[in-house]
């Protein structure tokens, strides 16, 4: 599989470190969120850890970190998708530690060979995967353009549901609304966790075909 393969066609296998688990539930979001978003993605993977929901996210900054971390403290298995193949240093080099305590409850994954390097158009490619492993895909926060708007839209073309949250600042307004007027639920704060729960114990109706593991 050469690089242009990987980003454009996507061949239904991952590479994998580690265990995927099931169910999952993807948790995405804006790369400088407010603290106030930070601590409720955080606090909400902690909490769906609790109840045996694991969490699959991108490894960024920001939000993916906050919902990595948050599972890892409530107990849980998280997966990391990369935007780049297995055999080179970790995207962003801040998460280092944190891929690695990842591999340890839960998996790295990556759809590229294992040489592939990060690039705009890998980070972008690993978020149909990000999204085909999950029952559910909550954009917690997000500006219009964002990564996350990416991950919502292979979610909608898989069939699976996406959620948003809106929040009291007109950075966000902008993908909170493009979200809605695609299709995607609204859940604030409070309600989020509980939805995610209930729509994570429904059947997958898209999803991954299938892993190569590692």
């Amino acid at each position: 599989m050469n690089m242009t393969m990987a980003v454009d066609d996507l061949v239904n296998v991952l590479s994998v470190r580690g265990a995927i688990p099931q169910p999952l539930v993807a948790i995405v979001g804006t790369r400088e969120p407010s603290p106030e978003a930070a601590e409720t993605a955080f606090a909400v993977a902690r909490l769906l850890a609790g109840q045996g929901i694991g969490v699959v996210s991108g490894l960024a900054l920001g939000i993916d970190g906050a919902a990595h971390r948050g599972c890892l403290a409530g107990g849980g298995r998280t997966v990391a998708v990369l935007g780049h193949g297995l055999a080179v240093p970790v995207y962003p080099p801040q998460h280092r530690a944190l891929a690695e305590a990842i591999v340890r409850r839960g998996a790295l994954a990556s759809p590229f060979e294992p040489e592939v390097p990060v690039t705009r158009a890998t980070l972008l490619a690993r978020n149909r995967w990000i999204a085909a492993l999950a029952r559910v895909v909550w954009v917690v926060q997000t500006g219009a353009p964002g990564g996350a708007l990416s991950a919502a839209s292979h979610a909608r073309s898989l069939g699976i549901p996406v959620l948003a949250s809106p929040w009291d600042d007109p950075r966000w307004t902008a993908g909170y609304q493009s979200l809605l007027k695609h299709g995607a639920e609204s859940v604030d704060a409070v309600t989020a966790a509980a939805r995610l729960l209930q729509l994570a114990d429904e059947e997958p109706r898209g999803g991954m075909q299938g892993m190569l593991a590692l």
